[in-house]
């Protein structure tokens, strides 16, 4: 007979894995080098020619992430709901326009993908819920935001305004999808999660068939970096969800963004200059962490 595990390991062992996640999803600052800069003087490798659009980036990621969860559900996992399609139908708008925001933008709009999840999916709870706001989720957030400004502040001074409009969208967004995975937690997850993968590349689908296709080489870094970079960390996060509230996840994930440039100036040092605002936004998330887990408490869902 097996022994259940006890409700706080279960909640701790599901933080772990929401760290784990972050840092597949701060991958994708590799990715993009590889995909858009020469790296291979770095690694011996690069796919930056033909260039691919962003768009097209965002189409096969989430395309490639999509068939490999899929070899793991099992049959029995399918099931439907009509929860299902409003969740997937947000993760395709989360998406897109963050893929658009770094289409037109830099990548510091973009960023504001993870750091406002957090703000929103609390505000949310707030609004809707009336849930309450202890001391430590309140500095927490303060933090947290004073690092978003000071990470985006030169994007702002670029005049970039339309850019950072879209990162602020596709942080509700993912916001809704922490609570939309939260929504489903009685779902399972692999097929949760390939159902929201493919309906993001469905809606992309139209503006790859307008562009010219990708090489082989490019189509095998898709592969990797959709299983191991999309596909796996989301399929994480979903299973931890069930034992953490959405607004500890967004928290948590926090280290997405703060690790993201790191992997991203080790491939290309010269386009990731380390500046002074970098460095008090990472103070910031951190100190958004601390304050999480030294002033707070695990606490009521």
């Amino acid at each position: 007979m097996n022994t259940p595990i006890p409700v706080d390991r279960q909640a701790s062992r599901a933080r772990l894995w929401l760290v784990v996640a972050a840092v597949l999803w701060s991958l994708s600052g590799a990715f993009t080098r590889v995909m858009t800069t020469d790296t291979g003087a770095v690694i011996g490798f690069s796919a930056h020619e033909p260039a691919m659009s962003p768009l097209a980036m965002a189409f096969w990621r989430v395309f490639w992430g999509g068939v490999i969860l899929l070899l793991f559900v099992k049959p029995s996992q399918v099931r439907f709901t009509w929860r299902m399609p409003p969740v997937a139908l947000t993760f395709a708008f989360m998406n897109a326009t963050f893929v658009a925001a770094l289409a037109i933008g830099s990548s510091a709009s973009a960023v504001l993908l993870q750091y406002t999840a957090p703000f929103w999916v609390v505000l949310i709870g707030w609004m809707l819920w009336k849930e309450k706001l202890d001391r430590a989720t309140v500095i927490s957030l303060v933090l947290a935001m004073a690092g978003v400004g000071c990470l985006v502040i030169e994007g702002w001074e670029d005049g970039h305004l339309l850019a950072v409009g879209l990162a602020l969208a596709s942080g509700v967004g993912f916001a809704l999808v922490l609570l939309g995975l939260g929504w489903l937690k009685d779902m399972p997850s692999a097929p949760v999660t390939v159902f929201n993968f493919l309906t993001g590349a469905l809606v992309l689908l139209p503006v790859v068939l307008m562009q010219a296709p990708p090489t082989v080489k490019q189509l095998a870094v898709m592969a990797v970096f959709g299983g191991l970079q999309m596909g796996l960390p989301y399929l994480i996060a979903a299973r931890a969800l069930r034992h953490v509230s959405a607004r500890e996840a967004g928290l948590i994930t926090l280290l997405e963004p703060l690790l993201n440039p790191v992997w991203a100036r080790l491939l290309a040092p010269e386009s990731e200059p380390v500046t002074l605002w970098m460095a008090l936004g990472g103070l910031g998330i951190l100190g958004a962490l601390v304050a999480r887990y030294a002033l707070g408490s695990s606490g009521k869902r």
